[in-house]
């Protein structure tokens, strides 16, 4: 991303964001399928990984927390529009229908980021470094801290995204169209946690105390949303609160890309260090709660797996807030 230019990286991803959804929709085997996805995984990752440092070249220093708010609602966002527009898309087109719309999105954004080009001062060319430059930037403990966290919280988000259709649909047979509305309205207000996180950065609360707050209350609506004692209502009560309050995570974590550098042009090597990092949730995860209720009698054994990532996440956040106390940098976007 550095060498090539942000810019020009996520121009790329959404390249290969086109391709591969034009790919899935040509497809003529599930082997062709997997194939797409990774060329979609491939633009994905390059988008992840450039846009914080587009997204802190074109805003104003005291409207970045806003500007990073917004950004962390993409996943929901997006999460949203796929669920509500799949079920219609099927009935009328078939599945390859979805993969035209990811194309099709995907091909309008890229023109218009190609259009707002003059706005990313810094960010169209790209930067050699040394192989010492690179060490550097990796050597500073809050990025690391920073992914820790974020596996954390996805490791829980993913769960959750797990849990709810297959609870609604085998347990209370709420059917497929509602257990994919209700899960629809997780995703939103998750997105809309996002924006107030974005907020509260915006009114300089520290990053280790925003993300240490969220993991502490979810981690009380984890025991509501996983106690058999407590009526449907209420339980969906707290997979919403969840899903707003970890909301405040996401923005928290990716302005730490634009903190722990020198240049702008050097936002990539550490929001890769986040993301991949943080991968380690998404690719553990699964795994993980499968074989806890599995082996554990039924999804409220998941619960303890949950709760082990809010341990972690929670002490990697007390870490970033201490650190917070002993350098400036760390305390404005």
């Amino acid at each position: 991303c550095e060498r090539a230019g942000a810019l020009r990286f996520c121009l790329g991803g959404l390249a290969c964001m086109i391709a591969g959804g034009v790919l899935g929709v040509v497809a003529p085997s599930a082997a062709w399928i997997i194939v797409s996805r990774v060329v979609e995984g491939a633009g994905y990752i390059a988008i992840m990984v450039s846009a914080p440092g587009l997204i802190a070249a074109a805003s104003v220093p005291m409207q970045r927390g806003l500007a990073f708010g917004l950004w962390g609602t993409h996943m929901p966002i997006g999460g949203v529009a796929v669920l509500l527009a799949s079920p219609v898309l099927f009935a009328l087109f078939g599945w390859r229908a979805v993969w035209t719309g990811v194309a099709a999105v995907a091909a309008l954004v890229m023109g218009f980021l190609a259009l707002q080009a003059r706005h990313y001062t810094g960010m169209q060319a790209g930067a050699p470094r040394s192989l010492a430059s690179v060490r550097a930037s990796l050597a500073q403990p809050v990025p690391w801290l920073l992914g820790v966290v974020f596996a954390a919280y996805t490791l829980q988000f993913f769960a959750i995204m797990m849990w709810l259709p297959t609870y609604l649909l085998q347990t209370r047979s709420t059917g497929a169209t509602a257990s994919a509305l209700l899960t629809a309205l997780f995703v939103l207000v998750n997105g809309l946690g996002c924006i107030m996180g974005g907020w509260f950065l915006h009114r300089n609360v520290p990053v280790g105390r925003i993300i240490a707050v969220s993991f502490a209350i979810t981690t009380v609506m984890f025991l509501g949303i996983f106690s058999d004692g407590l009526p449907d209502t209420l339980r969906f009560a707290c997979v919403l609160a969840y899903g707003f309050v970890t909301g405040h995570i996401p923005p928290a974590v990716f302005s730490g890309s634009v903190r722990y550098v020198r240049a702008p042009s050097e936002a990539g090597i550490i929001q890769g260090l986040i993301v991949q990092v943080s991968n380690v949730g998404i690719f553990g995860g699964p795994p993980l709660i499968a074989a806890a209720v599995t082996h554990g009698g039924g999804w409220g054994a998941a619960l303890w797996v949950i709760l082990a990532a809010a341990a972690v996440g929670f002490s990697a956040a007390i870490a970033v807030a201490r650190l917070e106390r002993n350098d400036r940098r760390l305390l404005t976007v």
